[in-house]
């Protein structure tokens, strides 16, 4: 075992109900961590969770008594911060996404390369262990040559130093944990805490706990005094990420707090008064949740001082190079020989729909540089999905171009887009529009001229 590993001495529980893949995990980390313990059974592993607190927990999708999904809330919800890591064979473009949403680290699909799963794991271990001397630089810094990505790092920079609360509005893997992060970093109460709550992780029984605490016996389970978030953020800031999944009873105790900063703790009398900076965070539209009856609209119109939207990855594709070399370089580290992507698979990185954002483009650099073998990345190298939603673009070459004249330079380009947005929208006219940010009738007009069939995405 390399002591220098940061997976040495690591306690890792495993979990899946197929005790041969528990086995072979087992077989690829024993000799490079402290403890593997595999478990085949969802609510046995959750009690050992508790009971043994490891270091990390890995778990997967398809389990018979309980779904990972289901595992990782009630995971979060029993109070463990601790990382998870989800592995499936079965998932699809969404199960990442959900994952990261409730609060997973990372995300593996089978089969696993050992060799990458040390890696990744390692990572993780890696920045739990940082010391936490001041306000670090975020792992993925906020990289950006889009104008409107430049506008909210330019209001980012203006509210900083203000009290105001802040609304982070944009899809999963746009980065709205990293600009709360900045807003804290860059603002006087950055020698504070910075604590974080997921709320789509945390099952509502339990949030209100979470979030203001609870005295011992103030329901069954509590057998001892619980300090909330609030007070925990007193003086610096809270950030409550998915705030549109929480429930109504919890929005209506939230609502108070944020008034006059002043709560109790479940089951106390005592009243308490928080100075925390609320910073918020969704990736659904409040003002139609309010419109629906699913979200308050006093507490929406609390929230709702300073509102931050965040650009998805398709519409700024002009920073995917950015971003790719950028995570080249950090995941690669000091190793040998760099990397880089050949200009026919940027091309295609640049075209392809990335639904899982900034976070997706992260974790597919990662794999590349942890497992590529060779010095150039090319299409070949390139998963089978973003292979397949590219294959249609027109070339590039710019001597190719210039044979044609604007018109039909103009709609190539046209269809390759249509074609994009429809893939990414799995064929949902509504939906394609609005990724396109065009009218309704417009974009149907568009798609029609180009002859395309929306079933055909579907």
């Amino acid at each position: 075992m390399d002591s220098a590993s940061p997976l040495a001495g690591k306690h890792i529980l495993v979990l899946d109900d197929v005790p041969e893949f528990c086995h072979e995990l087992r077989a690829h980390l024993k000799d490079h961590c402290g403890q593997v313990t595999v478990c085949t059974s969802p609510v046995r592993a959750l009690r050992r969770l508790k009971a043994e607190q490891p270091d990390l927990f890995i778990t997967t999708l398809m389990m018979r008594e309980l779904g990972g999904f289901d595992v990782v809330r009630r995971a979060r919800g029993q109070g463990s911060t601790l990382p998870i890591v989800m592995i499936t064979g079965y998932g699809n473009e969404q199960t990442p996404i959900e994952a990261m949403r409730l609060g997973c680290s990372d995300y593996l699909e089978k089969p696993v390369a050992p060799a990458e799963l040390r890696a990744r794991l390692g990572k993780i271990l890696s920045v739990q262990q940082r010391p936490a001397a001041g306000p670090a630089a975020p792992a993925t810094p906020l990289l950006s040559e889009d104008p409107a990505m430049k506008s909210v790092l330019e209001t980012v920079a203006a509210v900083a130093p203000s009290d105001s609360r802040v609304l982070i509005l944009g899809e999963t893997g746009t980065g709205k944990q990293l600009v709360a992060q900045a807003v804290h970093d860059t603002s006087p109460r950055r020698a504070a805490p910075f604590v974080e709550v997921n709320c789509a992780a945390i099952p509502e029984n339990l949030l209100e706990s979470e979030l203001f605490g609870h005295e011992r016996g103030a329901f069954t389970g509590a057998t001892e005094r619980r300090t909330g978030r609030f007070e925990e953020a007193d003086g610096g800031t809270l950030f409550l990420d998915e705030i549109g999944e929480m429930s109504f009873s919890v929005q209506s105790k939230l609502l108070r707090v944020l008034q006059d900063g002043r709560f109790s703790r479940v089951g106390g009398s005592a009243v308490l008064r928080s100075r925390a900076r609320v910073i918020a965070a969704t990736n659904r539209d409040l003002q139609q949740e309010v419109e629906a009856g699913r979200f308050r609209a006093d507490l929406f119109y609390r929230l709702h001082v300073i509102t931050l939207t965040l650009p998805p990855l398709r519409r700024r594709p002009g920073d995917v190079p950015l971003l790719a070399g950028h995570f080249l370089r950090r995941f690669r580290g000091s190793r040998t020989p760099a990397l880089s992507l050949t200009p026919e698979a940027l091309r295609r990185l640049h075209h392809y729909a990335w639904p899982g954002n900034v976070r997706e483009l992260e974790h597919l650099m990662e794999r590349f540089a942890v497992l590529h073998p060779g010095t150039l990345i090319d299409v070949a190298d390139l998963p089978e999905r973003i292979v397949r939603e590219t294959a249609g673009l027109p070339a590039d070459n710019p001597d190719v171009l210039l044979q044609g004249d604007y018109a039909a330079a103009r709609a190539a380009f046209e269809l390759a887009y249509l074609r994009s947005t429809l893939k990414a929208a799995r064929g949902n006219m509504a939906a394609a529009a609005r990724l396109a940010g065009l009218d309704r009738s417009h974009y149907f007009r568009l798609v029609r001229r180009q002859g395309l069939d929306p079933a055909d995405f579907r």
